[in-house]
């Protein structure tokens, strides 16, 4: 957003008259009120004399187009709703009507505004719309935003005691009130400064965007007014205020200063992080690598008896938890690998714990112990930071309370460690206050983060969050403005070198917080990059390790990354003004020390640029090179091309701009560096944040000549290529360049380099038991490797044991579904989507959703979703998909999650990790075996091992694993049940047949009493058999949709309506190369 004028003041918003909101609520059959019934709305609002509240209360027939008020089950299981209470009940929109008459023109506090909005525009058109609304997750957003405002639903429970309600949607007018009362009581607690500077900072955006966005400007003045004179709402219905909001009238904006004093008001204020730091302080370091015998102690093997016999099963299920045999087995097993005598070498286990096990308790509690007994640091690496954070709240709280109830004394110190850029460095943060000149986009982004800072105690930045605190005009202009100041405000590596700023860093706190800590929860690609911190490691989800290890020792140039970091230091175009150097320029006096080094600054960025250019040109000419090569050679001769070019004549300019561009850069860096120095002696106001803007950038350039100098590795100026390095020029879709130098194998890497490193590492998954053993997954993970050291190596082997815990669940609640009508997705793509198509609009009209589709293709995944979208709509079924507008990857697990009769379609995020236990997910459609796609880098591992070796101990293990991963989100409790269609033909092939014999089926010529049901047979018969076994058939009968009883392979005309027939696709069977 721009800014044409400013009014005279900056406080508009304080001269509007008194708020006395009404407080309204209203219950849904889904989460998307644009389409979902509305059934009950509920309001309060100050009583006509001002003393005490008057309520509305109206149900309503759900469904606009049928007379019919019976109520569904999600009504009667979140609600506690049923038919009785919507016997007689109004059309909604005549609910609607008489709730605008009641509210008046009042403003409105509402749990969602989003929802609100949605509901409310479905009855406005050609009346009068409700009046100026707030929703809490906006204002929780703006006063206290992190982890409590991205709860959304759960916020009001989070906020007041919702133990009397069937759940939490289930929230009444008096619930709204109490809970936006309890936000105001946690916001008047951060203190009189993070007051001043919301203030500050929510007058100035408020301001400005009174000037480009007057409905953002009206709604951010009636929060503020809300926070500002609570005397209007803070009465309950009793009479009596809520505990906590004993405030007068005018407090907020009497705290208010002007906005050139934000500078001393931020100097004045210190984040929340610094109170952890002060209490972990005194604490000593632990050492991570134990020095002579460490035995699991045989009191603390009876205490882990104890947890797993005892406390757990009381804690789970109102204490009425069973025991669980082989969770308890798998923590003998790890108890056992931590106390074993250790000489030189590491002590390796790999344990296959099915899904159900509660494998996380399993390797936590007896760690807990084994390191807290010893004095020790060690560590647990998930494979994501979304599974770190879940660890972290949900897990290690149940862990410590059972370490509790089993009489463990002392201070039992657990942490959460991610990589710096994760956590907000405060002096970056305070360097980042927006300038007189900032937007409404600018004020308002910054205000939020830094009331974030006041009051989330790690700072870690994957709970700030990433949308608009309340709706805007211009949502992207918001998002670029909080993308700029998140990139600022990140910690870097040496970003903060005085003890007063590693004080208020939050990635130096949470460093030295988890250097005390007995048990640090991180993540694999933490642990593979900071080897130092840890040496006895459990990697739990062991089998994404391959590819982790694959990112954190490999290297990546991106073209587009120099072309950036040249126009954020110098530029003609549009960016002039933001560039650093030419601000720069405003500030030095010409003559100066300072001066020259910026010219020299200046004229080797200039240089730069055309180094890129050159750089870029010379890479178009070896892919003009490679395409005219590649007519006439091998697809599994490609990967050494690059080789090639550069020991031709030809590839001697590539070298030479190769060369050229690292010395510029080279010569950048160091007058950069010369600047920076040359100014921190000045006393010029603003300097500090233009060098903490070519410190970023510095860093930046710094990873670009580390992986240009990995690329084309040199040595006498010629080509040296390692043999354990794939070296190439790659190609995105959208044909950006990235010039690469992968880890060849990194199974290699991880047995020779790492696991010997480690005293302990235990590596656990659902999916290390593949083909009948341990086999695959032990050469895949490296372990194999590590057990047995090449001749010139100088080391002992490393001792791994195994374990396999029993399945936990009882498939037979599951059956197995292979359609073998369904076109071969290689020979006949188009005829493959078509039919996949046509059988989700069947399976989800007859079912109502509940399904999660797995695709192995993001394109695929669109195109489909895009498809299916208008015939789901119509019939009210939510569908999502990965890589829809306006959902983020992140957000559509929840929305799946939120509506229990829905569709979701993903890709690989989904085949990992995803929980859906319940009625959520009944039916689970696997659309193709994931191989991948082979590439360049997959032949030169061919190359490399040979095809055999490389199918064996890489290709077939991932997709194994990843297939196998992928049918366990179908059981995730043991009161689940469900389906799962097998829409790839070739899993029956012998040549694929690998991946049914993965699945705990029951099979003819293996009967298994606790495995899933397998039945083949056509599209239509298997539709049949999956409805019969949930118990469908006689609803889809009576709607009309059943199905033939009998198993013909006859074609048959689709039930569903035609849809637009999906573009020809050029499909080149890569999946069914011979080996």
């Amino acid at each position: 957003m721009t800014d044409t004028r400013l009014p005279e003041t900056l406080h508009a918003w304080q001269r509007l008259a008194p708020d006395r909101p009404a407080f309204v609520t209203f219950w849904a059959t889904g989460p998307d009120t644009a389409v979902d019934g509305v059934f009950r709305v509920s309001a309060l609002r100050p009583a006509a004399d001002g003393n005490g509240w008057e309520s509305f209360d109206r149900f309503a027939r759900p469904f606009e187009d049928s007379e019919d008020a019976t109520a569904t089950k999600r009504m009667l299981r979140e609600y506690g709703v049923g038919s009785a209470e919507l016997e007689g009940a109004d059309d909604a929109r005549t609910a609607w009507s008489a709730l605008r008459e009641f509210l008046g023109e009042r403003p409105l506090v509402v749990p969602d505004a989003e929802a609100f909005d949605a509901w409310n525009g479905r009855y406005a058109r050609g009346s009068a719309a409700l009046a100026e609304r707030i929703g809490l997750c906006d204002l929780a957003a703006l006063l206290l935003p992190g982890r409590l405002a991205s709860l959304r639903e759960g916020l009001i429970d989070a906020l007041t005691d919702g133990a009397d309600r069937p759940s939490s949607l289930a929230v009444s007018p008096a619930d709204l009130q109490a809970a936006t009362a309890g936000l105001l009581e946690r916001f008047a607690k951060l203190g009189a400064d993070a007051h001043a500077l919301a203030a500050v900072g929510y007058t100035a955006a408020h301001a400005r965007l009174t000037v480009v966005d007057e409905p953002a400007a009206a709604r951010l003045a009636l929060a503020l007014r809300l926070v500002d004179r609570p005397s209007g709402w803070t009465a309950s219905a009793d009479g009596g205020l809520f505990h906590g909001t004993e405030l007068e009238d005018g407090w907020l904006s009497a705290s208010r200063t002007e906005e050139d004093e934000l500078p001393d008001l931020v100097d004045a204020l210190e984040p929340r992080w610094t109170d952890e730091l002060r209490r972990f302080a005194a604490e000593s370091v632990l050492p991570s690598r134990s020095e002579g015998p460490t035995p699991f102690d045989p009191g603390d093997r009876s205490l882990l008896d104890d947890c797993f016999q005892l406390h757990l099963p009381a804690a789970f299920a109102g204490g009425t938890g069973a025991y669980r045999e082989s969770q308890h087995r798998v923590a003998r097993e790890v108890a056992d690998c931590l106390g074993e005598k250790r000489e030189a070498e590491a002590q390796l286990l790999l344990v296959h714990a099915p899904t159900g096990t509660g494998k996380t308790l399993a390797y936590l509690l007896p760690l807990m112990l084994w390191a807290k007994r010893h004095g020790l640091r060690a560590a647990v690496a998930t494979y994501t930071r979304a599974l770190q954070e879940q660890a972290m709240e949900r897990e290690v709280p149940r862990a410590l309370g059972a370490l509790r109830r089993a009489g463990v004394a002392g201070d039992m110190r657990v942490a959460m460690l991610k990589g710096r850029e994760n956590y907000l460095c405060w002096r970056a943060l305070k360097l980042a206050a927006p300038e007189p000149s900032a937007g409404a986009d600018e004020w308002l982004a910054w205000t939020q983060l830094a009331l974030f800072a006041t009051s989330d105690v790690d700072g870690d930045l994957n709970r700030f969050p990433q949308r608009p605190p309340l709706a805007l005009d211009s949502e992207r202009s918001y998002h670029g403005a909080l993308g700029d100041l998140v990139r600022a405000s990140r910690a870097q590596t040496s970003c903060c070198r005085q003890s007063d700023d590693k004080r208020t860093c939050a990635a130096e706190v949470a460093r030295e917080r988890a250097m005390r800590s007995h048990v640090v929860i991180t993540n694999h690609s933490f642990a593979l990059a900071r080897q130092d911190l840890f040496c006895h490691l459990v990697f739990d989800e062991c089998e994404h390790l391959h590819d982790q290890a694959h990112g954190a020792w490999s290297h990546a140039f991106p073209l587009r990354h120099a072309t950036r970091l040249c126009e954020q230091l110098y530029s003609d175009g549009r960016l002039r003004a933001r560039s650093w150097l030419v601000r720069w320029n405003k500030k030095l006096v010409p003559g100066t020390a300072a001066h020259s080094s910026l010219r020299a600054a200046i004229e080797h960025t200039d240089e730069l640029r055309l180094a890129t250019s050159a750089l870029m040109r010379e890479l178009e000419e070896f892919i003009t090179w490679r395409r005219d090569l590649e007519r006439s050679r091998d697809v599994r001769d490609e990967h050494s091309l690059l080789r090639e070019y550069t020991a031709d004549p030809r590839g001697e300019d590539l070298i030479r701009v190769r060369v050229g561009w690292q010395k510029v850069g080279n010569r950048l860096d160091a007058a950069l560096s010369e600047l920076v120095e040359q100014t921190e002696a000045l006393k010029l106001r603003g300097t500090a944040r233009l060098r903490r803007g070519l410190d970023l950038v510095r860093a930046d350039l710094g990873e670009l000549l580390e992986a240009l100098t990995a690329w084309i590795p040199l040595s006498d100026g010629k080509p040296r290529f390692s043999p354990q390095t794939f070296h190439d020029v790659e190609e995105s879709s959208s044909g950006e360049l990235v010039l690469v130098a992968r880890v060849l194998l990194p199974d290699e890497y991880l047995g020779r380099f790492y696991y010997p490193q480690l005293q302990t590492g235990i590596l656990l998954s659902a999916t290390t038991w593949l083909r009948g053993g341990f086999e695959a997954q032990s050469s895949y993970l490296g372990l194999a490797r590590a057990q047995n050291p090449a001749e010139n190596e100088e080391r002992p082997p490393c001792p791994l044991s195994t374990m396999r815990a029993p399945e936990v669940f009882d498939y037979s609640r599951v059956v197995a579904l292979l359609p073998r009508d369904v076109p071969h997705p290689s020979k006949d793509k188009g005829a493959y989507v078509r039919h996949l198509r046509d059988f989700l609009c069947e399976l989800g009209e007859r079912t109502r959703g509940r399904i999660l589709v797995l695709l192995t293709n993001s394109e695929d995944t669109k195109r489909l979703g895009a498809e299916l979208e208008g015939f789901f709509r119509a019939r009210r079924i939510p569908l999502y998909y990965q890589g829809m507008p306006g959902v983020a990857k992140e957000e559509l697990g929840e929305l799946f999650r939120r509506r229990t009769d829905s569709i979701l379609l993903g890709v690989d995020t989904f085949w990992y990790g995803a929980d859906f236990p319940g009625e959520t997910l009944e039916y689970l459609v696997i659309a193709r075996l994931p191989y991948g796609v082979p590439d360049r880098y997959h032949y030169a591992q061919c190359a490399a091992l040979g095809v055999a070796e490389q199918r064996r101990r890489i290709y077939l293990p991932r997709a194994l694993a990843k297939f196998r991963q992928g049918f366990g989100r179908l059981m995730r409790s043991k009161a689940d049940r469900g389906c799962v269609f097998l829409m790839d033909p070739r899993v029956s092939d012998p040549r694929h047949r690998m991946f049914l014999d993965e699945l705990p089926l029951s099979r003819d010529f293996r009967p298994d009493p606790s495995g899933a049901r397998l039945v083949r047979g056509d599209t239509q018969h298997c539709l049949r058999e999956a409805l019969a076994h949930m118990g469908m058939l006689a609803d889809t009968e009576r709607r009309g949709l059943g199905l033939p009883a009998r198993d013909s392979d006859a074609p048959r005309a689709p039930k569903t309506p035609t849809l637009p027939a999906p573009p020809p696709v050029l499909d080149v069977e890569l999946d069914d190369l011979p080996y």
